[in-house]
């Protein structure tokens, strides 16, 4: 991916994660997520956009202060490209750094990691 599709990325992954309206956010996860994602957190495995998108919408629906943003510009590397964001929430604030294995383009597979701030 070029330096413009990599950028592409991290303002479409800040906006999906960040959108309530489940059609829209289902709309702008597909332009960087392969249909067929995994994304995998700490506790679980999501398969598929529909369950990241699901997952997504839970967040929202269950905590106002839910606010995700860039803390740094996303790096990329070979078929991978690693972000490192900022999550309010109504607990406090997290660190958060994803890491996305690319193929064709879209992230087919989503490692998040994060941690209390501070």
């Amino acid at each position: 991916m070029n330096t413009a599709q990599i950028n592409e990325l991290q303002k479409i992954h800040v906006a999906a994660w960040n959108e309530k309206d489940r059609t829209k956010r289902y709309e702008l996860l597909q332009q960087i997520y392969a249909e067929d994602i995994k994304m995998y957190d700490r506790d679980f495995i999501l398969n598929g956009l529909k369950e990241v998108s699901d997952f997504i919408g839970k967040l929202l629906a269950e905590d106002e202060a839910f606010n995700f943003a860039a803390a740094k510009p996303i790096e990329p590397l070979q078929n991978s490209a690693r972000f490192f964001g900022h999550i309010n929430t109504s607990k406090g604030l997290l660190n958060s750094m994803d890491f996305f294995i690319l193929e064709n383009g879209k992230a087919k597979h989503l490692y998040a990691f994060m941690e209390p701030a501070g």
